[in-house]
Parts: structure tokens; C-alpha cells; sequence
């Protein structure tokens, strides 16, 4: 375990991070891996209908899509049934900064902001993703492809079932960096924050202030066969009605560098629940505070007291 002071200097970089900060981070030139694999650049106006326009031509023509400071585009009617914006199938990156958000407007019903197909691949810079609600999985984000979330705040999303912010699918792999996941909730379901049933990796961001209705997972499900890596960052004031407050784990996460502090869950394991098969494994991180106990099963997951 790292000494208190090193400690609590990772607590301050890792808890401190603010979604206007992040979300709001003016991003005034497209990062590189971006402008190398988009074949164009396309500057979209504040239009919520522009946007469905410009993501429907990108699944056809790898795009990058810079999207308007200071604007929210307010999606009043849904691309389909399931929906906020089109299928993604292609390679698409949404880039936006500062203050640059998506939400689904009520009007539109309830329906998923965005949706990633197994062919997709999408990437999230600068943008905050809000609203959505489905009465299925993944309220903010469903996927089967390739998703990368930076500088993004993903927040006040709800899936009736699993996957309140993302719901990754078996096919799926996501990177959410230096971003924020807050006051999501899946109803029904489990991982409030996100459910992973493929391969999910946090790095330098924030966990906070999600429920899951169901079984558990509070902040993280990690379904049976699925990998969830947890590496430098704060998973703190998740709640849920059933098992790990933060962490419900069936298959296997790692959870490097990173807080797990004063979350909740009804049963057990307010930090990390773990079912076997399934295993933890946790390097040089703090896991306290938590309700009604750290770990569970008691003393089962090295690096996790009680």
C-alpha cells in the first residue's frame, strides 16, 4: 500500500478532476490518431438535425465532426425507434470544446443518445453526453464496437435495464480517459455507471454518484467473461440496491492506482463485490469509507481490508 501522503496526493489528483473542466477543455486542434484516420474535416453548426446529417454521411466516409462551442445540440426527434442520433457503423469522431453538449430532449421520447454498431468505431472529445433514457440497456451509450471517451462528462443518463451511462457489449471495447461518469442510474439493471460484458479500461477519470436498481454494481458491473481495468481514478458515492456499491465484479478487474471511497450498496460490498469464479485484483490503491464494508467476501480480495 502507498504511504498516506502519496495516498492522498493521488486522492486530490484523481477526486478533483470537474466536469467543467474536463468537458469544457477547448480543444482547438483534433488529436493526432483523429486527423490521421478521419479522411476529412467537418465543421457542423449548432443543428441538432445537422448532426444526425453529418454522423449518417461519416459512416460512409471516415469524418472528423467539430461540432460548435457553446452549443447544445437539443435532440427533439429521434434518428429511430431506439435512438437519439443514427447508427454509428463507421468511423466517426465527434469533437467538441468548450461547453459543447448532446442531450436528448423529452420531446424526442425516450431513446439512447448514441448507439455503436460492431462495425463502429467512435471517439468523444470535449463533450458532455446527457439525457438520455431508454427502456433498455445503455441510456447514454450502447456498443458493440470501439468506443473512446476523453475529456467527456457523461451524466443523468437511464437505461430500465443495465448500463445507466454505457452498456458495452460482448464484441466491445471502450477507453473512457480523463472523463467523468456521474449521476447515471439503470433502474432495473446492473452497473449504473457503466456494464461491461466486453473489455472496459478507466484511466485518470471519475466514478461518481451512479445507482443501479438491480443486482448491483453502483459505478461498474463487469459481467462473467468480461475485463474491466480501473487505473488511476475515483470511484466514490455510487449506490445500488444490491451488491458492490462501486464494483460488482463476475469476471475479472483490476484496480490500479485508483480510489474506491464512501460508496453504498444495500447487501454487500459497498466498494468491491466479487463473485466467484470471478477475481479482483488490486494494486497500490485505497478502498474505504465504504457501506456497508469495503469487500465481499470478507478479507477474499487482497489489498482490500475490512
Amino acid at each position: 500500500m502507498a504511504s498516506m501522503a502519496s495516498m492522498a496526493s493521488f486522492a486530490k489528483t484523481a477526486g478533483g478532476i470537474g466536469a467543467a473542466v474536463l468537458a469544457s477543455t477547448a480543444l482547438t486542434m483534433a488529436p493526432a490518431q483523429a486527423q490521421a484516420a478521419a479522411k476529412k474535416t467537418v465543421i457542423v453548426p449548432c443543428s441538432s438535425p445537422a448532426l444526425a446529417t453529418a454522423i449518417t454521411a461519416a459512416n460512409t466516409t471516415p469524418a472528423l465532426l467539430r461540432l460548435a462551442a457553446n452549443c447544445t445540440y437539443d435532440i427533439t426527434t429521434a434518428a429511430s425507434v431506439d435512438d437519439a442520433l443514427p447508427l454509428i457503423t463507421g468511423t466517426v469522431y465527434l469533437v467538441g470544446g468548450p461547453s459543447t453538449t448532446i442531450r436528448r430532449n423529452v420531446s424526442a421520447g425516450n431513446v439512447r443518445l448514441l448507439h455503436v454498431a460492431i462495425s463502429g468505431t467512435l471517439h468523444v472529445y470535449g463533450i458532455f453526453l446527457i439525457n438520455g433514457d431508454t427502456p433498455a440497456t445503455g441510456g447514454g451509450i450502447e456498443n458493440s464496437g470501439r468506443v473512446v471517451l476523453k475529456h467527456v462528462t457523461l451524466s443523468g443518463n437511464t437505461a430500465a435495464s443495465d448500463g445507466g451511462g454505457v452498456h458495452n457489449n460482448t464484441t466491445g471495447n471502450v477507453l473512457i480517459s480523463r472523463s467523468i461518469v456521474s449521476g447515471n442510474t439503470s433502474t432495473g439493471g446492473v452497473g449504473g455507471g457503466v456494464n461491461n460484458a466486453g473489455v472496459v479500461t478507466f484511466q485518470d477519470s471519475r466514478v461518481s454518484a451512479n445507482n443501479a436498481g438491480g443486482a448491483g454494481g453502483g459505478g461498474l458491473n463487469t459481467s462473467a467473461g468480461a475485463t474491466s481495468r480501473l487505473i488511476q481514478s475515483t470511484f466514490h458515492h455510487n449506490t445500488t440496491t444490491g451488491s458492490g456499491g462501486a464494483v460488482r465484479n463476475l469476471g475479472l478487474t483490476l484496480v490500479d492506482h485508483t480510489l474506491v471511497e464512501r460508496n453504498t450498496a444495500s447487501v454487500s460490498g459497498g466498494g468491491i463485490f466479487n463473485q466467484p469464479p470471478g477475481a479482483v485484483t488490486v494494486r497500490v490503491s485505497a478502498i474505504r469509507l465504504n457501506t456497508p464494508n469495503n469487500c465481499f467476501p470478507l478479507n477474499a480480495i487482497p489489498g482490500c481490508r475490512n
